[in-house]
């Protein structure tokens, strides 16, 4: 076991000269063996370690034995021992996840509290070759992308039994003559971990390859070395072909033209990179997902697929745009004369008076013979809106965005002033400062005298 700990230390430099080290302890035979072997590092390297239990609150008199075996182990070797203590059942209920992933999100977050209150650098956890080909089966027959494993290093999480089996960390205990406690859940099949840990990879070491859990570990080593070249292609193509849309960043937008000459891995990747981003994480993103993404390049614009949580993907003209969930909700607000209005939704002032008020502001004349007192809106789209122009005569709305090619979320952003279903001003389509769209049917003529000014700002 040493020999190989160390092969892999050095591979991955996990540990260097001074290094403050959170050790991850549960009491089990792979945290209690991982800390015996970094304490026996600390004269040479000069380690500052520290430990830590997290009591979950399940288990009962089991869990408080297996604090009390930290407390006494560690006092043995003379290191400390940080303990916290949780109810993940109440964790996990709040937080609307399960109980395993309530307690390891809970872990870690012991771990980095305790790394930022001391000072330290690193955090080392246990996890062994047999974690790794269990982790691999898991991810892979749920779909996961790519043969997936457990990284060795991963930040400033280090796992320097990695490469180690369970039988050889067995042995190392047996060798020093460490005791080490056994959780009695690991023996019940009703969580799915334990199930191919205590089934499924009996039956695969017995039936196909007495080797098996080295077999799947080096191929999530492989897997994740060439996951790696093929990543750092995907963040150059990301580059060249993904953009933030106008709007306030609602949305990232895939630019058809680059997308579609890169090679269908590329695509993929591009296309998860971009959902990651806008949603924080592609948890819960399927190959379903991608394919429908995938097949939105080939679709009429307007299409849209549904993600998660409110988020869309949608096919606009040449480009994809993955947005937001809508937070335009539609509104109408009066104008009055010689009164100025602040509009939260689009930041701006605005004001419509027989004098110009404001300097520097987007001014527009208009006849006031033909607009009555309060009879102007602001407000959102709605059907059956038109717009005029001189060379053009009347246009629907929706003609109009759909001859200039404005994306679904451009129309969603859309503020308008209206008289009626006159639309008098468009703004806001395309981002804060493109310059609004007029309309010419309120336009005073050279000969009127009764003119009143429509004035916008920012705030």
């Amino acid at each position: 076991m040493l020999k190989k700990v160390m092969a892999t230390i050095t591979e991955y430099s996990m540990l260097a000269r001074g290094d403050g080290i959170v050790i991850g302890l549960s009491g089990g035979a792979d945290s209690v063996a991982m800390t015996h072997f970094l304490h026996n590092c600390l004269t040479e390297l000069e380690l500052r370690i520290v430990c830590v239990h997290v009591h979950h609150g399940l288990r009962g008199e089991e869990a408080d034995s297996d604090l009390e075996f930290c407390q006494e182990f560690c006092e043995n070797l003379g290191i400390e021992l940080i303990i916290v203590r949780y109810n993940v059942a109440v964790e996990a209920n709040k937080r609307n996840i399960g109980i395993e992933e309530a307690g390891r999100i809970l872990r870690y977050e012991c771990f980095n509290q305790a790394l930022q209150e001391l000072r330290y650098n690193k955090i080392a956890v246990a996890h062994n070759q047999d974690d790794m080909a269990e982790t691999v089966i898991m991810n892979t027959t749920r779909g996961a992308g790519g043969i997936r494993g457990i990284p060795p290093i991963n930040g400033n999480i280090i796992r320097p039994l990695i490469n180690v089996s369970r039988k050889k960390i067995l042995e190392y205990c047996g060798h020093y003559r460490i005791s080490y406690r056994t959780d009695s859940t690991n023996e019940s099949n009703n969580y799915t971990r334990n199930w191919v840990r205590n089934f499924l990879l009996p039956q695969m070491r017995d039936n196909l390859n007495p080797h098996i859990n080295l077999a799947l570990s080096r191929l999530a080593t492989i897997s994740a070395d060439e996951d790696g070249l093929i990543s750092n292609i995907a963040k150059q193509a990301y580059e060249k072909c993904v953009k933030y849309s106008k709007n306030n960043q609602d949305g990232l937008i895939i630019d058809l033209g680059q997308f579609v000459t890169h090679d269908i891995a590329i695509k993929r990747r591009i296309i998860r990179m971009v959902i990651e981003e806008m949603l924080g994480n592609t948890k819960n993103i399927t190959y379903e997902h991608v394919k429908s993404i995938l097949a939105l390049t080939s679709l009429q614009s307007g299409k849209q697929i549904p993600l998660l949580d409110g988020y869309m993907a949608e096919k606009s003209y040449n480009e994809i745009c993955i947005k937001k969930p809508s937070a335009n909700d539609g509104f109408s607000l009066d104008l009055a004369k010689n009164i100025p209005i602040y509009v939260s939704q689009i930041n701006r002032w605005i004001c419509l008076s027989e004098n110009i008020i404001k300097e520097n502001a987007f001014t527009k004349a208009i006849n006031c013979d033909r607009i009555t007192d309060g009879s102007l809106q602001i407000r959102t789209r709605l059907s059956g809106d038109r717009i005029f122009f001189n060379n053009v005569g009347t246009k629907k709305i929706k003609d109009f965005f759909t001859d200039k090619k404005i994306r679904r979320d451009g129309r969603e952003q859309a503020v308008f002033i209206a008289y009626g279903q006159d639309v008098i001003l468009i703004f806001n389509i395309n981002g804060d400062n493109d310059k609004p769209i007029e309309s010419h049917k309120f336009n005073p003529s050279e000969n009127d005298s009764n003119t009143i000014f429509l004035q916008i700002w920012k705030k």
